[in-house]
């Protein structure tokens, strides 16, 4: 990717933030190209030396993985309805899609025990993802002594962000070096931007970010994600991103199933204490935010 037109990867970056945002909507190839500002013909062929998938693929892949969270950790909904939440046409063609990708079918996946969930969720990694990170060198012991969470609601967060691979931390670090530089080129650091990492497991995504305030005026080729406010339970890590995982790992085995609380979206983010280009990443204390809701009583 390194070698790609910068203007390749951002309108890409452009798309992906889109389909990650509008996984059940029409996504059809004409449309994300217009996204991108490209015929539909140059789109598809930057789309793919840019992620190494077709838009179809890749949009297939994110609604497989994402019925398969949602499957794992919102049991009160019907396979069904998550199927077409994620952008399925129909309950038979999500079926045939899921047991062909996972090699098990969607309601068995629902029926098996929460050590077993934890044990697909670590397979799901043998696809084109690397979740398997949330759970190599696991220690269950260290985290049921030292996990502690609160919960708090926070406002929407935005932020100016570049796309990383998940599972390269050395990017990452590189990553928050390069939007740093964009944001003090534009002038829209201050003293509240905050440092944020947004980790979408499922697309195998970290976005290194600063935050801004809504009132700032940014240029047209800087890449924005918008978070969801809301409640979240929060935790803090220091040590590498697999410490990170480690700890989100913990939550969903130890803090969730003693809480009244179920996970609402399926991705995460981090917010760094320090400025990364002051102190390497994984020396820097972060808070993790898991956006969750209450469990309606019945």
């Amino acid at each position: 990717m390194s070698n790609l037109p910068e203007e390749y990867v951002h309108r890409t970056n452009t798309v992906v933030n889109f389909i990650l945002s509008h996984l059940s909507a029409d996504l059809r190839l004409k449309k994300l190209a217009a996204i991108a500002n490209y015929s539909p013909f140059h789109f598809q062929k930057v789309f793919k030396q840019v992620t190494g998938e077709t838009p179809k693929q890749y949009i297939i892949r994110m609604r497989l993985e994402n019925s398969a969270h949602f499957i794992v950790n919102q049991d009160y909904k019907t396979v069904t309805e998550i199927a077409l939440s994620s952008g399925f046409a129909s309950p038979s063609t999500f079926a045939r899609a899921f047991k062909s990708y996972f090699g098990i079918c969607a309601e068995e996946l629902r029926k098996l025990t929460p050590k077993e969930k934890i044990k697909f969720r670590r397979s799901m990694g043998t696809k084109s993802t690397n979740v398997h990170l949330f759970s190599q060198g696991y220690s269950p012991d260290y985290w049921r002594r030292n996990l502690e969470v609160r919960v708090s609601k926070l406002q929407t967060v935005r932020a100016v962000f570049v796309n990383l691979p998940l599972s390269q931390p050395k990017k990452i670090e590189r990553g928050f070096r390069k939007v740093i530089q964009l944001v003090e080129d534009f002038n829209l650091i201050n003293e509240g931007s905050k440092f944020i990492g947004v980790i979408n497991p499922h697309a195998e995504l970290y976005q290194a970010g600063i935050t801004f305030q809504s009132g700032q005026s940014l240029p047209k080729n800087v890449d924005i994600a918008e978070l969801e406010g809301g409640r979240f339970a929060i935790t803090k890590v220091k040590g590498p991103s697999l410490t990170t995982f480690h700890s989100l790992h913990a939550i969903h085995q130890f803090w969730l199933p003693k809480n009244n609380y179920r996970i609402k979206h399926s991705y995460v983010f981090e917010i760094l204490e320090h400025n990364p280009l002051d102190e390497a990443y994984h020396r820097i204390e972060r808070e993790i935010f898991i956006p969750i809701e209450v469990v309606p009583s019945i």
